[in-house]
């Protein structure tokens, strides 16, 4: 794959492949997995982590999709019988994390749960309808854990313990609601029942849809602040909010969850660099007005390094969210500031004064996002699961806007490989020689 991008060279381009290729862990067997797939990175080891694991593909499926397909296979077959997928391969915390905290619950744990969104853009282009119809069951098996263990009925929200939720919340389920894990599990339903569409479950796909809806409005009845005008976690047991101002505030522009006057509220906040550093190298994960707000630096640290610190997968989130609420030069430019702040420095997080990396060096899921961010957002290129054909539309901040690039070589299907081509705006392309250029849309 070659690429033209100003600022960025192939060297650089190249060095996510190589963080992400040192991931790899092809003796799945010797971590009780029977297809290989990604560990996190550095003093993590090879052991399988569901985030890691799920989020190392999101950019890699452009690399190697065949690689993609089958590592989905240790999400399912890993499954537990009541649809849980563990937070990492042992499914026993430690007793004590990083940062030497301790985890009041450390059993029957899951995780962060991005295989929703993961999965699904995976699958959506996929011809291998087995694949489809068994992912579809590990999606759908797993909301009905979520729903089953930590859904709160009186709120209509989900609960979340370490690492369902970041910044991690040490405590028991059925205490803390969070924004992050809360847009997660909607972003799953809405992106389960189009699958459940596309097997002519419509039945299914609308009772996915109608549980979307409920949950929408109950992160708007409780997570949304007026008077602060933003989104915030809800403690379940004193039914009051908890004023701690983090960048998942921002999640709730994923799908238009937020509303137009909340999603003005929400913009003028993310501009403003007083909170999240948007004028310097953006987005601390927490407000630097919160009394919270700390940055670390060398090893992570546990929830201090996600206390202030940049992440990409805050960052990456964010972004989508932009686009999905029709804020395409916002999402552009934010974008460009996270490429630019982690090439050649895939690091787990940055400091957000001096852009200094620190935790593992070459951090998986950093590499990926970076990759990912490059080109579905900057380049456009994605997948039209209505037209089933490939999608070419590119989001230029205006720091690119009169720029030379290009991207070659780019694996869009299983031999399907495209090459882009933008110059002064103007977008160009060639598909490779066996395929029918009328399935893609510019």
């Amino acid at each position: 794959m070659k690429i033209v991008f100003p600022n960025i060279s192939q060297i650089d381009f190249e060095y996510a492949f190589e963080c992400l290729e040192e991931c790899k862990q092809s003796d799945a067997a010797e971590f009780g997995f029977n297809h290989p797939y990604f560990a996190p990175g550095g003093q993590y080891g090879k052991q399988w982590w569901q985030l890691d694991s799920s989020l190392a593909l999101a950019g890699y499926k452009w690399a190697d999709r065949g690689f993609s397909e089958t590592a989905l296979l240790n999400f399912i077959e890993s499954q537990k019988e009541n649809g849980r997928i563990c937070l990492y391969g042992f499914d026993v915390l430690p007793e004590y994390v990083a940062g030497n905290n301790f985890p009041k619950q450390h059993k029957c744990v899951s995780s962060l749960p991005k295989i929703f969104d993961v999965a699904y853009n995976i699958v959506k282009c996929s011809k291998d309808i087995t694949l489809l119809e068994k992912t579809y069951a590990m999606l759908k098996r797993y909301i009905d854990w979520w729903y089953s263990d930590r859904f709160d009925i009186k709120a209509g929200l989900f609960s979340a313990v370490f690492e369902e939720t970041f910044i991690p919340y040490l405590g028991k389920a059925m205490e803390y609601a969070p924004v992050d894990t809360n847009v997660e599990i909607y972003v799953g339903l809405v992106s389960t029942s189009k699958i459940a569409a596309r097997l002519k479950k419509d039945n299914e796909s609308k009772i996915l849809l109608k549980k979307a809806d409920e949950l929408k409005t109950a992160i708007n009845e409780h997570l949304w602040d007026e008077e602060k005008g933003a989104y915030y976690p809800y403690d379940l047991q004193n039914n009051c909010r908890i004023f701690q101002l983090m960048a998942s505030t921002f999640y709730p522009l994923r799908m238009k969850i937020a509303s137009s006057e909340q999603k003005k509220s929400l913009i003028a906040l993310l501009k403003n660099d007083e909170h999240f550093n948007w004028n310097t190298i953006p987005l601390t994960s927490v407000s630097k007005k919160d009394p919270t707000f700390t940055t670390t630096v060398g090893g992570y640290q546990g929830n201090a390094s996600w206390s202030g610190n940049v992440w990409t997968l805050i960052n990456e989130m964010v972004v989508r969210g932009l686009l999905d609420s029709g804020e395409n030069e916002l999402a552009a430019e934010l974008a460009l500031k996270t490429i630019y702040a982690f090439n050649a420095n895939c690091t787990e997080f940055i400091n957000p004064f001096d852009g200094t990396g620190h935790g593992v060096l070459k951090y998986a899921w950093t590499a990926s996002q970076y990759i990912e961010l490059i080109v579905e957002v900057i380049f456009g290129i994605g997948f039209d699961e209505e037209k089933q054909g490939i999608t070419v539309s590119p989001n230029l901040p205006q720091a690119l806007k009169n720029k030379e690039l290009s991207l070659q070589g780019l694996q869009v299907c299983d031999d399907t490989y495209l090459d882009v081509f933008i110059s002064q705006g103007n977008v160009r392309w060639n598909l490779s020689p066996n395929c029918n250029k009328a399935d893609i849309y510019l």
